[in-house]
């Protein structure tokens, strides 16, 4: 499990995240580099508001089949709507979680809206054989 306050702090544990998914499953460690950049964008933003008392925790664990991720922060919550007509694709704000979806096969929040899981189906040919990786 892997926990910080700032995009400072996660900056610190990048590296190690990245390793973890390439040794989980290379083919897929960039897209869910990526997933897991936007999640954390918006637990530290809108979730946490940038309180650096308030922690984002990501816990990654690996199942034969899958790589389930789980980012979680400590706001509020969030209720997720539909998109507004006239959201443009070159906005600055309100991609992620369009690009999250791009890179899993399936995503879901908790009740509450302060935690979303992200869930990867793994190709065996292309990842190395099942174990359980633990983290810092």
């Amino acid at each position: 499990m892997y926990s910080f306050s700032s995009l400072a702090e996660f900056a610190i544990l990048r590296d190690s995240i990245k390793r973890e998914l390439v040794q989980t499953c290379e083919e897929d460690a960039l897209r869910l580099f990526i997933a897991i950049n936007e999640g954390v964008n918006n637990a530290i933003f809108h979730g946490n508001k940038e309180d650096n008392t308030k922690k984002v925790q990501i816990i990654i664990e690996r199942s034969p089949e899958d790589v389930q991720i789980i980012i979680r922060d400590e706001g509020d919550g969030f209720v997720k709507t539909k998109k507004t007509a006239g959201m443009e694709l070159w906005d600055e704000n309100g991609r992620g979680l369009d690009l999250i979806g791009l890179y899993v096969d399936s995503c879901w929040w908790n009740t509450k809206g302060n935690e979303i899981t992200l869930v990867k189906k793994i190709n065996p040919a292309y990842c190395k054989p099942f174990r359980t990786y633990t983290s810092l």
